[in-house]
């Protein structure tokens, strides 16, 4: 009876680790960190150990932000089937349990941006990401499209923190066109998830694009946003000419296949696979991220 007893215990503690990594979006999270990596291995660091320490203080604080918005959110998500089953909307966890969470992971986050880093601007651009992430993004999204604008520039922000971390200035041209670029990103990526979910979104209760405009121009306009990601990713690429050739045409080369890849799929009159190209997209900025950050790294 005991060690049954145990076993229950245990697979219930496994449960609610679980449900604690959903509401903290864990995997999201480590791309968030992996972008504040690229950032500082962007702005050769002459402090290289302090890697981890941006690594981890961007985790913790991304996490901190997910599991703030998603104890804000937990209502809505209810209302939507893409969302439904999440563990707060299902009553798998507390929403006072995921607020506690959300504090202590924001708290942490940004005590290791303070501690471990050479000057604050990390921690304050950090606090910055979470103030526009949780408190104009997510309660604007209710009352309008222009939500995406707060929205993207916090997607923009973590390879700011790494920038800084790692020495650099903030008004170089490099990390202002990187900022832009992540920027730029967050728009097709969002959309995507609107025309993979679109019944969602047309029933539902937020103000979204495939509201105002059809499906096929909305297509047309993710087209042409990822035209512009891959023009500001060349911008990107002329300016580090010090990396080795090497990484920089393989950014180049597999950034024009992506964007005529995209194109045409958006441009047929088929509708294409929106999840697809959502892993098209964000596969090939992780893969700028890493080739970039090797070339960044052999090129020291």
């Amino acid at each position: 009876m005991v060690r049954g007893q145990a076993v229950h215990l245990d697979k219930r503690t496994d449960c609610l680790t679980s449900y604690r990594w959903q509401i903290a979006k864990v995997p999201l999270c480590l791309l968030v960190a992996v972008s504040a990596l690229f950032g500082f291995f962007l702005a050769s660091p002459r402090y290289f150990p302090q890697a981890p320490i941006v690594f981890s203080g961007v985790l913790l604080l991304a996490c901190g932000g997910a599991s703030l918005n998603s104890y804000q959110e937990y209502r809505l998500d209810r209302l939507l089937a893409r969302t439904r089953n999440r563990p707060l909307a299902r009553g798998l966890i507390t929403p006072g349990a995921a607020l506690l969470q959300a504090r202590i992971l924001l708290l942490l986050g940004l005590s290791i941006l303070y501690l471990g880093s050479t000057g604050q601007g990390p921690f304050w651009i950090g606090a910055l990401s979470i103030v526009l992430y949780n408190f104009v993004y997510t309660p604007l999204k209710y009352r309008s499209i222009w939500a995406l604008v707060p929205g993207a520039l916090c997607g923009a922000l973590p390879p700011l923190i790494g920038w800084l971390a790692g020495g650099g200035g903030i008004a170089s041209p490099v990390i202002l066109t990187l900022v832009v670029l992540f920027a730029v990103w967050q728009m097709p990526h969002f959309w995507l998830v609107v025309l993979d979910n679109r019944e969602d979104y047309q029933r539902g209760v937020l103000p979204s694009m495939i509201k105002l405009m059809p499906e096929r121009s909305l297509r047309l306009l993710s087209a042409v946003w990822v035209t512009a990601l891959v023009t500001i990713m060349h911008l990107l690429i002329i300016q580090l000419n010090h990396l080795p050739a090497i990484s920089r045409w393989s950014v180049s080369i597999s950034g024009l296949l992506m964007g005529i890849y995209f194109a045409m799929k958006m441009c047929v009159r088929t509708r294409p696979d929106y999840r697809l190209l959502f892993m098209l997209l964000n596969g090939f900025m992780f893969l700028l991220m890493i080739l970039l950050s090797l070339g960044s790294i052999s090129g020291r």
